[in-house]
């Protein structure tokens, strides 16, 4: 009886310590899945992927087929914005909205705001080579320049950009269409 305790509880805990190192892996993969890869294009399908400016995009958006030039154009866009540069932002929407906004114009309306916190969720393609781009964005800006619905120093945006192809045959954010496309709140 002697020998068999000498054995059998050492076997008994190497059993009960595989069973429940199994179980702790077969939970991991049960429950939470397996771990996120990368594909070839470095997209994570459990994580999308962030642009060199801090763009996040969804799985579904970043699996879309033009998702980098959206991802330039996007990025271009809002470090325009943000670092204050007229030139960069002009390069991203038609020339009917440049005209509508000259530098002047446009430096005086964003020259508090900084966007951040910027999400695509999903692209969905248009006709003409177009594509509606919807995403979430926070802006910072002091109140004298807060957009007109939402007078308040942070205003929580969901937004949808068409991408369209411009006269030039160069893709751009038609943001003139923003004020039927565009819910603001104060941020939460």
């Amino acid at each position: 009886m002697r020998s068999w305790l000498k054995w059998g509880i050492p076997l008994a805990v190497v059993v009960l310590l595989a069973a429940g190192g199994g179980g702790v892996l077969l939970a991991q993969n049960v429950y939470y899945g397996e771990r996120p890869r990368a594909t070839s294009n470095g997209v994570s399908p459990q994580r999308g992927l962030v642009s060199r400016s801090g763009v996040e995009y969804t799985p579904d958006a970043a699996a879309f087929p033009d998702q980098r030039i959206i991802e330039g154009l996007l990025d271009n866009y809002f470090d325009g914005i943000n670092r204050k540069n007229y030139e960069l932002w002009k390069s991203t929407v038609p020339p009917s909205k440049w005209r509508e906004l000259p530098q002047s114009k446009w430096t005086e309306a964003y020259d508090t705001t900084r966007d951040y916190e910027i999400k695509v969720h999903r692209i969905d393609p248009g006709q003409d080579r177009s594509a509606l781009v919807m995403l979430s964005f926070k802006s910072e800006q002091s109140l004298e320049d807060a957009p007109p619905q939402v007078k308040a120093t942070c205003v929580s945006w969901n937004v949808v950009y068409p991408v369209v192809v411009d006269e030039n045959g160069n893709a751009v954010l038609d943001i003139s269409k923003l004020p039927n496309s565009a819910i603001a709140e104060r941020c939460g």
